[in-house]
């Protein structure tokens, strides 16, 4: 995310193309989050995760060979972008939904900070050594080091001792339909939810 606006420019690419990263950055996310929650409710969050994890690394080490090969284009990187978005979108509400069952209750507090803390650090340390790869390396060693770290965090997932507890809910289309516009009730019921949404639209 950091260093990618880095390598467009570099590439010859305006300004406009880093905004349009960034935008296909969060929106594919956005529009798929309240699905991914609901579809967490009816598959297993372990293989989500697994699943998007190693679909991520093998998309962004298809982009690390392309640009090995010389046929790296920033249509791709934007194509490429879009992809990960979407399941970084399927992936976060598997990670958050599935916590509550890893712990005991009496721990929740801590874990979720423990995990807050784990990211925190990783947006402190992530482009500090993307940039120094990037710098070193160029562009191509960054894809091969992201895109390993996926198939890792893959790899890792898979020994997470997780029973995955199907929650009661109508099966099929109209099931799926009726479980978001049961949440979209729950957020205008709640005024202080909608005063937070408007808040943050604003800023």
């Amino acid at each position: 995310m950091m260093i990618m606006p880095l390598y467009i420019i570099d590439a010859g690419g305006s300004a406009a193309t880093v905004g349009l990263f960034f935008f296909l950055s969060l929106l594919p996310a956005l529009l798929v989050y309240p699905f991914a929650g609901v579809l967490g409710d009816r598959m297993n969050r372990k293989t989500i995760m697994v699943a998007t994890d190693f679909i991520s690394g093998g998309v962004i080490l298809t982009l690390g060979f392309l640009s090995y090969w010389g046929i790296m284009e920033i249509y791709l990187l934007l194509v490429v972008q879009v992809m990960i978005s979407l399941l970084n979108g399927l992936f976060e509400p598997a990670t958050r939904g599935m916590l509550p069952q890893l712990v005991n209750k009496d721990e929740l507090t801590r874990s979720n900070s423990t995990v807050a803390s784990m990211r925190s650090a990783s947006v402190l340390l992530g482009p500090v050594i993307g940039a120094a790869l990037y710098a070193t390396f160029g562009i191509t060693m960054v894809f091969f080091v992201n895109g390993i770290s996926f198939l890792l965090s893959g790899s890792s997932e898979i020994m997470i001792r997780y029973k995955h507890v199907k929650r009661q809910a109508t099966e099929g289309i109209s099931g799926m339909m009726s479980d978001l516009l049961e949440g979209v009730k729950f957020i205008l019921t709640k005024k202080i939810i909608g005063k937070l949404c408007y808040v943050l639209v604003q800023r």
